[in-house]
């Protein structure tokens, strides 16, 4: 049984206002671009691909070495709101940096430059799918559900539901 059309647009046209309450923001510019996307028997948010690092803030990334610096100019913001230069170079992206010996000149503490800790995912794109749904279904009365039934491929068991045998 598919959802006729005019619902799934619905619940897409809904699931995006969710989202764009719900999606992380630093100007607002990605969440404002969410579009809802629905065929009959389906819901869904599509990102445009202008914004396509808000799929990166909904599902996330894993920590990774930054390859793609080689070669550039990189500010960095230091805890006192001043910033610092740092160059990227293909012989120092990757390379292990010593913060720390002990008195036996033991490595106590290291990192990895150019190393990106990775994001962790919000779903924000699923919540709002799932809330968009959840709403529907609780203000939906029996004449829709019978409507959307009777458009739908399940013809055997509206004949059941009708007293038709």
């Amino acid at each position: 049984m598919r959802m006729p059309n005019d619902i799934t647009k619905k619940i897409s046209q809904r699931a995006v206002e969710i989202a764009r309450g719900l999606a992380p923001k630093k100007t607002g510019l990605g969440a404002s671009r969410l579009i809802p996307s629905s065929e009959e028997g389906e819901i869904g948010i599509e990102i445009p691909p202008d914004v396509h690092y808000m799929l990166y803030q909904d599902q996330g990334t894993q920590p990774h070495i930054q390859w793609e610096l080689a070669g550039k100019t990189i500010p960095i913001r230091n805890a006192n709101g001043t910033i610092n230069f740092r160059r990227a170079t293909d012989s120092n992206i990757g390379q292990r940096k010593i913060l720390s010996r002990n008195e036996k000149g033991q490595i106590i503490k290291s990192k990895l430059s150019w190393r990106h800790p990775g994001i962790k995912g919000t779903q924000f794109i699923e919540r709002s799918l799932r809330q968009a749904t959840s709403e529907w279904a609780q203000t939906t009365n029996g004449q829709e559900v019978i409507r959307m039934l009777d458009q739908s491929d399940a013809q055997e068991l509206m004949d059941i539901l009708k007293g038709r045998d």
